[in-house]
């Protein structure tokens, strides 16, 4: 078990613990008892992904070792969006403009923008494999995207790393990265994905292409990714969002 990091929101308590590879992990009952949320499980169950949640080991005030729900990063945001408590936009900036960046200078959590998140002989496999996509790339006929997509399968498959976890070390950006799909995206607004991305359509973010498949418009393009993926044979783009949009949604929905 890691060292847990108290920090202090308003004079509210925050635990945050480092996982192996140096993620933060927020102790989830201290993120809802700021934003307001009396039933902790509940809040957990209607608002965060299964992949966003974990039991870290936690020292209780009579000393005992509890195992104890946390949250990473994408958790605390989806927290976030569902709170109705108006310091929640005042706590998630707290966290990216405080938080993140004292981990990132006093412990080992790297920032997403730097291969440092991943240990050093899978960094030269990542990067060596990178290049080799980009070559792949520039093959006349071979589209750009659908290379770079089969380069990130063969990543996965020559380190063991799940591609999410590639695409979050390697995009360069400190804000939170683009993660929540349409489904994703619906759960904090109260929509299905169908009527999340009409929602989205109707505001000129994305629209049908000749494929009949989503494609992001230019306006779109400042609040999520097209990010490419190759799978059963099959290559193409998936949207993936910027947690943001779901506040200008919420606003004109």
């Amino acid at each position: 078990m890691s060292a847990t990091m108290p920090f202090a929101f308003e004079n509210q308590h925050v635990r945050i613990q480092l996982d192996e590879s140096g993620a933060p992990w927020f102790v989830a009952s201290d993120v809802c008892a700021i934003l307001g949320y009396s039933n902790p499980s509940k809040a957990i169950t209607d608002h965060v992904e299964e992949d966003d949640l974990t039991k870290r080991e936690v020292i209780d005030t009579l000393g005992r070792n509890q195992m104890t729900n946390h949250i990473n990063e994408s958790g605390v945001y989806c927290l976030v969006f569902g709170s109705k408590m108006k310091k929640a936009r005042k706590f998630k900036r707290w966290v990216t403009h405080d938080v993140l960046p004292t981990i990132r200078q006093t412990g080992h959590y790297a920032a997403p923008g730097s291969l440092a998140a991943l240990p050093s002989p899978t960094q030269d496999q990542v990067q060596a494999l990178l290049l080799m996509g980009e070559a792949v790339a520039k093959v006349p006929g071979v589209k750009h995207g659908i290379a770079m997509a089969a380069t990130l399968t063969c990543i996965s498959e020559n380190t063991g790393l799940a591609v999410e976890t590639l695409r979050r070390a390697l995009p360069a950006n400190d804000e939170p990265i683009c993660a929540l799909n349409a489904t994703q995206l619906g759960k904090l607004i109260g929509k299905s994905p169908k009527a999340t991305n009409q929602l989205l359509a109707q505001h000129g973010m994305q629209l049908r292409n000749d494929r009949d498949e989503w494609e992001l418009t230019d306006d779109g393009q400042q609040w999520a990714e097209a990010m490419p993926y190759s799978r059963n044979g099959h290559s193409g783009y998936q949207i993936l969002w910027n947690p943001a949009v779901a506040d200008l949604l919420a606003e004109v929905a």
